[in-house]
């Protein structure tokens, strides 16, 4: 469990870099784009389609992980802290198994549709420059899908006893 464990918060902390790197990217682009315009009457091409297709998707999806990762999803406690530790623990891994379900099925609907996307090179033209739209369709799956894994981890983790490696709360911590 350890290493699977240490596999995913390598794989968190790789996406979650990847779409902190995009942010850095996008202000350096769209900041370029802007001076280009201002000083010489020049763009660079298809910032636009850049912007929206490749950087805001990693921003997006792939540091979704994190947040399941660090236990920091919004939550609404009001109910759920009057439960019995016993309780609460069952709820925790209930909701855990619908979002590892939801969030499986929703990556693998994005994976044929990425893949579909690929298969066909689908692209968006902007002032007549063809860009490759299909890389971004890949950053959903990959979010998705490690989001799915740490749920399915967490619940393996607390089912087992096992310390989660992840940090954040397995459910066994409540009796």
């Amino acid at each position: 469990m350890n290493s699977v464990g240490t596999l995913l918060s390598r794989l968190v902390a790789a996406t979650t870099i990847v779409g902190a790197a995009a942010v850095v990217l996008m202000i350096v682009h769209i900041t370029a784009d802007v001076f280009l315009i201002n000083l010489f009457l020049s763009s660079m091409p298809a910032t636009g389609a850049i912007v929206a297709n490749y950087y805001m998707a990693a921003i997006a999806f792939l540091p979704v992980a994190l947040a399941e990762k660090l236990d920091q999803h919004i939550a609404v406690d009001v109910v759920f802290n009057t439960l019995p530790p016993s309780v609460q623990k069952w709820a925790i891994q209930a909701v855990r198994l619908v979002v590892a379900v939801a969030t499986g099925a929703a990556a693998y609907g994005f994976f044929l549709d990425a893949v579909h996307k690929f298969q066909n090179n689908s692209y968006v033209l902007e002032l007549d420059v063809r860009v490759p739209d299909w890389p971004g369709y890949f950053m959903l799956p990959i979010g998705f899908g490690l989001w799915s894994l740490i749920n399915i981890y967490k619940i393996v983790a607390s089912l087992t006893g096992y310390d989660d490696v992840l940090g954040g709360k397995t459910g066994s911590e409540f009796g």
